[in-house]
């Protein structure tokens, strides 16, 4: 079953415009929005009058703003969403509806045909010669997006010249091998699993929606084998695959952001279902329910685990699998982005003999790496190291790691009591969900242990004021917390397309006194798949326990009361922390906006 590839996500959601209302310039828009200076709209009309370009390239070639800027300003000022087009795939089926004739005589970029309606990407979606250019060649009623003019030129090139991406024939390879095996997250379970998987069969084959013929099984052995070995050359950390009324849609979280990859026919999703609920060993025959379960695959030489999960949907059941890659684990603080004097101090703390260090930050935020990079610097130093996790996500050599089964009641707080009973000198422990956890690890702290764990808080300061909220007695937490890091990942620019452009004036200001002239971005090509961005950097802050901020937590001090003082004795907040980035070169203004308050 080939798979059909992505319709590119819209930038940004546009505020829709009357068509009976003249539309605002597009200079304008960018002027309200504080995104160029009125001097540099003089000069791009200039340029543009010589040029004979749009106005919007014309302020992006000359650096004034950026394409993202431009896109937005011009989906408000047209009323139709915006669609970036760098690095994209999409419908063949749409490429096959629309002559490159038409296509290139109104820039238009055919994206994906919906029964009689076909997606359009153009320049200039208020042509209403050109929409019916369209109509008439496609025979097609056209659904139209804004997009920019050299990346609509860059796409017909793709699509038109070079031909469309698709899967294999049914039979061959992509040149992958993927072994897959089960592996089971309760061990000790495993006879009932096998009892339950027999169950599962005996009953699917009492339910019609779960029997398959031999050649739907077979398409869903290889469609899977495919996705999993995509993902892989992706660098994908998560894998989503959603029922939708007429199709499974796939994608996969690269880099923080999502990437639609193709849509699979219900004829076979679920089978694809069914075989991946095998694999992880689930129940197939439970489609109520959301369930847990875990797989293995060998894939080009390298051995990957994966997390699986079910969630029901109206549409069906929806799977997404978490990808863990040992082998792109990082133990060194450089390789994660922290960065002197923020770790210089850091090291300092995890070497004291006792103490709470908390990690805070939003799901996906890196704090794992960041707790496994700790472990691995005091595994040197031979101590005794154990870790409550749910689940074990990465081997780490040198630690005793174990794992919680909330079914059994083998819960958080049980197993921090249980591992105090092992003469541990370091412990860790995965998240801190609730009271009881949170006392025992400060307990903990406070009798000669040192203790990590991860909270999902947005701010290191914001953290303090949540503890007492979850109610911890200040003095219990003045005492045992020794530091707060809360930090985020933000997407690194592609080294082999970055390119320098002006910093726009407008946003100059955000950087303070060390304003820089230039700034970097990527410009899209194979190596990051046109995004511009390859790989991920983290950004910290950091709040050390001082004799002042005990006071006055002990005092239930609010957060606005503590944040003068952190910053007073070294805070760099998130925010900085990422410009600081930017002026390295080493990642966008956009990323900035996206990841920091």
């Amino acid at each position: 079953m080939a798979l059909q590839f992505r319709v590119p996500t819209p930038v940004a959601p546009a505020a829709r415009t009357s068509p009976f209302r003249a539309a605002r310039a597009l200079g304008q828009v960018l002027l309200e929005r504080g995104l160029i200076t009125q001097e540099q709209l003089a000069t791009a009309i200039d340029q543009q009058q010589t040029a004979g370009r749009r106005l919007g390239q014309v302020l992006i070639d000359l650096g004034f703003t950026t394409a993202d800027a431009v896109l937005g300003a011009l989906s408000v000022q047209l009323g139709v969403p915006a669609t970036r087009l760098n690095g994209f795939t999409v419908s063949p089926a749409a490429v096959q509806t629309l002559p490159e004739k038409v296509a290139r005589k109104h820039l238009a970029v055919p994206l994906q045909k919906v029964g009689v309606m076909l997606q359009v990407a153009i320049a200039c979606p208020n042509d209403l010669e050109a929409l019916d250019d369209l109509r008439f060649a496609s025979g097609c009623q056209i659904q139209t997006s804004v997009a920019l003019e050299d990346e609509i030129a860059s796409a017909l090139d793709r699509f038109y010249t070079e031909g469309m991406l698709e899967a294999p024939p049914d039979g061959e390879d992509e040149g992958e091998t993927v072994l897959i095996e089960t592996v089971w997250l309760d061990r000790r379970d495993s006879d009932h699993g096998d009892r339950r998987r027999g169950q599962g069969r005996r009953k699917s084959d009492r339910e019609s929606e779960d029997v398959f013929d031999e050649a739907t099984e077979q398409t869903a052995v290889r469609t899977v084998d495919r996705i999993l070995s995509r993902a892989a050359s992706a660098g994908a950390s998560d894998l989503h695959l959603e029922r939708l009324p007429d199709n499974l849609r796939v994608r996969f979280r690269v880099d923080g952001t999502f990437q639609d990859i193709g849509y699979i026919s219900t004829a076979v999703a679920p089978a694809i279902c069914a075989r991946l609920k095998v694999l992880a060993g689930m129940d197939i025959a439970e489609h109520r329910l959301p369930q847990d379960g875990r797989l293995t695959a060998a894939i080009g030489g390298r051995r990957l685990d994966f997390r699986a999960s079910t969630f029901p949907t109206i549409h069906g059941e929806k799977l997404v699998l978490r990808m863990l890659d040992q082998g792109t684990l990082k133990l060194e603080f450089g390789a994660l982005g922290m960065k002197s004097p923020l770790l210089d101090d850091y090291r300092e703390i995890i070497r004291k003999p006792e103490g709470l260090i908390l990690i805070s930050g939003p799901t996906g935020s890196g704090k794992t790496s960041t707790l496994y990079a700790s472990l691995g610097e005091l595994v040197e130093t031979g101590k005794n190291i154990t870790t409550i996790e749910n689940p074990v996500e990465y081997e780490l050599p040198g630690t005793n790691q174990g794992q919680i089964n909330e079914k059994a009641g083998f819960t958080f707080a049980k197993g921090l009591r249980a591992v105090l009973r092992q003469d541990p000198d370091v412990i860790m422990v995965g998240e801190i969900r609730d009271a009881e956890t949170l006392a025992t690890a400060i307990e903990a702290s406070l009798t000669g242990h040192l203790v990590f764990s991860t909270l999902h808080t947005t701010s290191a300061i914001g953290t303090i004021t949540r503890l007492l909220d979850m109610g911890i007695e200040p003095y219990f937490l003045a005492s045992g917390v020794q530091a707060i890091v809360a930090q985020r990942l933000v997407r690194r620019i592609c080294a082999h397309c970055q390119t320098e452009y002006p910093a726009p004036s407008g946003v100059r200001h955000l950087f303070g006194e060390e304003a820089p002239n230039v700034l970097r971005r990527g410009a899209g090509c194979p190596d990051c798949r046109g995004t511009g961005f390859s790989g991920r950097i983290g950004i910290y802050e950091m709040v050390r326990m001082t004799n002042e901020l005990r006071d006055l937590i002990m005092a239930r001090a609010p957060e606005h009361a503590l944040l003068p003082v952190a910053r007073r004795q070294g805070l760099s907040t998130l925010r900085e922390q990422c410009l600081a980035r930017v002026r390295e070169g080493l990642t966008t203004l956009e990323e900035v906006v996206r990841v920091t308050q």
